[in-house]
């Protein structure tokens, strides 16, 4: 019996060390983390969504003349 009161102890004692671990975070308070600015939408100079479209160049000149000619 006391062999499981023992076990029963340190798994509770692992799974509240790793829930603790798991579910901080690693950005400071007030700083933002670094990949929210990596991968966020782009943005102006005046700070509003980039609404900038333009051509997609997937194809060459060559292959897009040879495709509205048909």
């Amino acid at each position: 019996m006391n062999r499981i009161k023992k076990a029963v102890y340190f798994l509770l004692i692992g799974g509240l060390g790793l829930f603790i671990t798991t579910g901080t975070s690693s950005c400071k308070t007030k700083e933002g983390c670094g990949l929210e600015d990596k991968y966020s939408a782009p943005v102006d100079r005046n700070g509003n969504l980039s609404t900038k479209r333009g051509d997609s160049n997937l194809f060459s000149k060559k292959q897009r003349k040879r495709k509205k000619g048909s």
